[in-house]
C-alpha cells in the first residue's frame, strides 16, 4: 500500500553552494571560509549525500554581514557575533541591513587589536581608524571585490579627496612599511593600488562635459612608474566638472614638451616619486608660448625649482590650484 505522503507534492530543496562557490561569490579564499567557520562558528549549516556541508542562503548572507563589517575596522570576533545575532540576513552585495548593525559605540572590545584580529598577517595601524584597519585587512586578504566596494562607497560619501586623505594613502603607507620592515606584502600593495586606480578611474569617466575650456595635462616624467596620485586629481577635478587630459606615467621630456605646444594646456602637473636628476624639462614647459602654468607634486623633486615652478603639498592642494587656473 502507498503512503499518501509520497503523492503530496514536496516543496523544492534551496539552493545551495559549495565552499568554492561561496569564495568566488565573495571574493575571499576558500582558506578565509574555513578560518571562520572553525573559530567563528559561520561555516555551512546544510549536508548532502555523502556527508558534505553546503552554504545555505542563510550562511551566505551572514558572510555577507563578517565581510563588510571587517571592512569597516570591526574585529572578526566582533563582526561573526553581529552576523550570527542577525535573525533574517540578505545574501545580496549592497542593500542588506548590514550598517545597522554596526553598534552605536566605537570604544571598547567591539574593536581589538589589529594586530591580533583574525590570527592572519595584518597591517600593523594601532592609531589608525577602524575603516583604514578594515581596509587594510581586506588588502592583506587579497579582497579585491570588498576593496573596490569600500572604496566606491567611501568617495559617495565624502568625496575623492577626503577618502584619498583619510582612508586610501593610510593604507598605502602602512602597506609599503610592512613591505620594508618584513620583504613581505608587495602583492597586496599592488592588488589594493589596482582597486584604488580602477575606482579612480571609474569616477573620471563620469564626468562627460567638462566645464573647462583649456586643457589640463597631467603627467609623470621619464621612469617614473607611480601615476596613482594623478589619477586621485583627475577624479577629483572630476567631481568638480573640470576635465584633464591623462599622460600617464614614463612620459619623456620631449613627448612632455611636444604634448604642451600641441595642446595648449592651461596647467601642467608633474608627478614624481623617484629622484628628478634635472630640472630642464620644467625651464623648456615656461618657454612654451602662451606659457602654462606649471605644477609638481612628489617627494622626487629637488629643492631648487625655477621660480615660476609651483611645488604642490598634497593632491588637495593641487586641485586647487588647477581650479584657480581654469574656472
Amino acid at each position: 500500500m502507498s503512503d499518501p505522503r509520497s503523492d503530496v507534492d514536496q516543496p523544492p530543496a534551496a539552493p545551495t553552494l559549495t565552499v568554492a562557490a561561496v569564495a568566488r561569490r565573495l571574493g575571499v579564499a576558500p582558506a578565509t571560509l574555513r578560518t571562520w567557520a572553525r573559530r567563528y562558528g559561520l561555516g555551512p549549516s546544510s549536508h548532502t549525500a555523502g556527508s558534505h556541508r553546503r552554504y545555505t542562503s542563510e550562511d551566505l548572507g551572514r558572510l555577507v554581514i563578517m565581510r563588510r563589517l571587517t571592512h569597516e575596522g570591526i574585529s572578526p570576533a566582533e563582526a561573526a557575533r553581529l552576523a550570527l545575532a542577525e535573525p533574517d540576513p540578505h545574501p545580496d552585495d549592497g542593500s542588506g541591513p548590514v550598517l545597522s548593525l554596526v553598534p552605536e559605540h566605537r570604544e571598547g572590545a567591539g574593536f581589538a587589536d589589529p594586530g591580533r584580529a583574525g590570527g592572519g598577517r595584518v597591517v600593523r595601524l594601532p592609531d589608525a581608524a577602524p575603516a583604514v584597519r578594515g581596509l587594510a585587512r581586506a588588502a592583506m586578504s587579497l579582497d579585491a571585490n570588498g576593496m573596490t566596494e569600500v572604496l566606491r562607497r567611501q568617495i559617495r560619501s565624502d568625496g575623492v579627496m577626503t577618502t584619498w586623505d583619510t582612508l586610501a594613502a593610510p593604507v598605502l603607507v602602512g602597506l609599503g612599511e610592512r613591505f620594508a620592515a618584513t620583504g613581505e606584502g608587495v602583492e597586496a600593495e599592488h592588488l589594493f593600488s589596482e582597486c584604488l586606480m580602477g575606482v579612480l578611474r571609474a569616477t573620471s569617466a563620469r564626468l562627460t562635459e567638462p566645464r573647462n575650456t583649456a586643457p589640463v595635462l597631467l603627467a609623470c616624467l621619464d621612469e617614473e612608474q607611480h601615476s596613482l596620485p594623478l589619477h586621485a586629481v583627475a577624479a577629483a577635478l572630476s567631481e568638480r566638472g573640470v576635465g584633464v587630459r591623462q599622460l600617464g606615467m614614463r612620459v619623456p621630456a620631449s613627448a612632455l614638451a611636444s604634448a604642451v605646444r600641441r595642446s595648449g594646456p592651461a596647467v601642467v602637473l608633474l608627478y614624481a616619486a623617484m629622484p628628478v636628476v634635472s630640472v630642464e624639462v620644467l625651464r623648456d614647459l615656461t618657454r612654451v608660448r602662451p606659457s602654462p602654468r606649471v605644477l609638481v607634486g612628489g617627494p622626487g623633486w629637488p629643492a631648487d625649482l625655477p621660480p615660476s615652478i609651483s611645488r604642490m603639498a598634497g593632491i588637495t592642494q593641487a586641485v586647487d590650484a588647477i581650479l584657480d587656473a581654469v574656472l
